[in-house]
This record gives C-alpha cells, sequence and structure tokens, in this order.
C-alpha cells in the first residue's frame, strides 16, 4: 500500500510505502529518489504488522521504484500509480507525488 500525505511545505509529500510483514524478513526500498543507491531505505516493522518505510519527495513530480529484498530480489508494489519499463527488460513501478 501507498499513502502520500501533505506536509506544512506545499513542495514536499510525504509517501509512506508499505508491505504486508509476512512478505518478506528484510525489504528496502529503492528509486529515483536516492539515485538507486542500494541497499536503500529499509522497510521496517510498524506496529500493524506492515513493513514500512516513509519517505519526503518533492511534489508535482514522477518518481521511478522498486523494492530489494534482502538476497537481491526485484519487485514492483501493485499500488503503485504506473509502470514503466526499465533497462534490465522489466518494468519500475511509479509514483506521482
Amino acid at each position: 500500500m501507498i499513502r502520500k500525505t501533505a506536509t506544512e511545505d506545499p513542495d514536499v509529500v510525504r509517501v509512506s510505502f508499505s508491505l504486508p510483514v509476512e512478505y518478506h524478513h528484510e525489504v528496502f526500498l529503492v528509486g529515483d529518489f536516492n539515485d538507486w543507491a542500494e541497499p536503500g531505505v529499509p522497510l521496517v516493522l510498524n506496529g500493524d504488522a506492515q513493513l514500512t518505510a516513509t519517505v519526503s519527495l518533492e511534489a508535482g513530480k514522477r518518481y521511478a521504484f522498486r523494492y530489494r529484498t534482502g538476497d537481491g530480489r526485484w519487485f514492483n508494489d501493485e499500488g503503485a500509480d504506473d509502470y514503466e519499463d526499465n533497462e534490465f527488460g522489466g518494468s519500475n513501478g511509479v509514483i506521482l507525488t
């Protein structure tokens, strides 16, 4: 699940990415917002049995992203706003802020 929240700054949107805890034990969020640097932003366990990561992004932009497991597998979020082809023959999720 992806949730966007406005902030006091109209140029910034907080975006929370969540996965069920049973999905994987170690998952990272990687994308345009961190120049695809690995391992990425770790998703951490919250009180709702979800793995969650929250990032602050510039409003009005398009960001490609994917999840990466601790063992190196990549996957997309079904809740992405859009998808685009990537250079590896797969696709990236896209979030619109």
